[in-house]
């Protein structure tokens, strides 16, 4: 689903293709278009545009089941709702 299931996602995906200057196809063609890329394609792209060193990734749930694996990526840091460290 591209947001079509209601009136409103229609005109919005339909704005979106005009604000855009997007092929008159787009609509019809995205999925076929994005089944066509391979895993070693967006790998690829991935390694030239992103730099790992210096992501950050954002979590948000249960701490008692996701601290753990997240430190699989490298340090922690905990913050509360309002955006305050804890320790």
């Amino acid at each position: 689903s591209l947001g079509l299931a209601t009136q409103d996602g229609l005109l919005s995906q339909f704005s979106n293709v005009a604000q855009n200057e997007l092929p008159e196809d787009y609509l019809e063609t995205y999925r076929a278009k994005v089944r066509a890329v391979t895993s070693e394609e967006v790998l690829a792209t991935a390694r030239k545009y992103l730099d790992s060193a210096n992501m950050q990734i954002v979590l948000a749930g249960d701490r008692a089941q996701i601290e753990s694996q997240a430190a699989l990526f490298g340090e922690v840091e905990i913050f509360d709702a309002q955006g305050n460290p804890l320790a």
